[in-house]
């Protein structure tokens, strides 16, 4: 079973996310507190999906988000 560490997983969305083949929009998010301007970046939106989901393998989550992400012709 492989691991990735926190480090290796941010590295990994981020990839995605500056990647122009892939659809990663800012969420809207309605907690202005956590986040004044009521968005949410796609690394950090994903990032804290996984930390609240510890059970999920973060190398088949990125798996999936490339594939369903994926810009299409």
């Amino acid at each position: 079973m492989i691991t990735m560490d926190e480090e290796q997983i941010l590295s990994a969305l981020q990839i995605l996310e500056d990647d122009p083949g892939y659809i990663t929009k800012s969420e809207y998010r309605a907690n202005l507190d956590k986040w004044p301007e009521h968005r949410i970046s796609f690394v950090d939106s994903h990032l804290n999906y996984l930390k609240c989901h510890a059970s999920i393998s973060p190398e088949h989550y990125i798996a999936n988000l490339k594939l369903m992400l994926k810009k299409r012709s």
